[in-house]
């Protein structure tokens, strides 16, 4: 006897469904992977504050402004100067820049020394008094003590001291330099202290320090070049303080 089995319409239904589902799925899942949709989120983002004191300084020196053959003065400077000259000195001029690099205001102080080959004539400055100390190391030598007394410099700010000076008499009665191939220190480093209300800062620049060098030209025994080749700047130094808040 042969047997016939019937189709049951409930599984046929299931099957049906199951392949809707599945390519449903698969429609949804190659539509999802090629979707693109520009998010816009709005709001604000805090981000930190920095607040900044700082404070820098340089020195420049320019000369020699005196003629090594006359000693008249010179409106153009030379890289000659004159040597154990009896008659006159030799000029130089000295700027100290001090600028405000931070975003506060700073209070500032600056000291420096004039060493004991050299002096003083005049000064200009554009901010603040200058005051001078002169004291005596023993005979024929003094040094001479700046004080600078700025004031507030706002940020960016930045202002300059101008002194003219000259060499001087050795106890021999001849003006310095004296000799070929020797050093004349013109000063020592300067210093400056500020203050701001992140806390005090301080920096102190390079000496200067001119050696006067034998040369064949002019062909002159009484005059030598000066090394290095002025205008001469110190490297800045500087100073800061950071403050970050939210």
């Amino acid at each position: 006897m042969r047997r016939y089995r019937r189709n049951n319409p409930i599984n046929k239904t299931i099957g049906i469904t199951f392949l809707l589902l599945m390519l449903a799925l698969s429609i949804t899942g190659y539509s999802y992977s090629h979707w693109t949709k520009t998010i816009t989120i709005q709001g604000t983002i805090t981000t930190a504050h920095e607040k900044t004191a700082c404070v820098r300084i340089m020195k420049t020196l320019n000369g020699s402004f005196t003629s090594p053959y006359t000693g008249q003065d010179l409106t153009e400077p030379t890289q000659y100067i004159a040597v154990a000259s009896t008659t006159f000195p030799t000029k130089f001029q000295l700027i100290i820049t001090v600028e405000n690099c931070g975003t506060v205001n700073i209070t500032d102080a600056v000291y420096d020394t004039i060493e004991n080959t050299v002096e003083p004539i005049n000064w200009t400055v554009n901010k603040g008094t200058v005051t001078w100390e002169n004291r005596s190391t023993a005979e024929y030598f003094v040094f001479n003590y700046l004080n600078w007394t700025i004031g507030t410099l706002e940020p960016n700010e930045k202002t300059t001291l101008e002194i003219w000076i000259q060499t001087l008499r050795n106890p021999a009665e001849k003006y310095e330099p004296t000799t070929e191939n020797q050093d004349i220190k013109i000063n020592k480093g300067a210093n400056i202290t500020a203050t701001s209300e992140l806390g005090p800062l301080f920096a102190q620049t390079d000496e200067i320090t001119l050696l006067i060098v034998n040369t064949d030209e002019p062909d002159n025994p009484n005059i030598a070049v000066i090394t290095p080749k002025l205008p001469y700047s110190t490297p800045w130094a500087q100073d800061s303080i950071a403050e970050y808040t939210p």
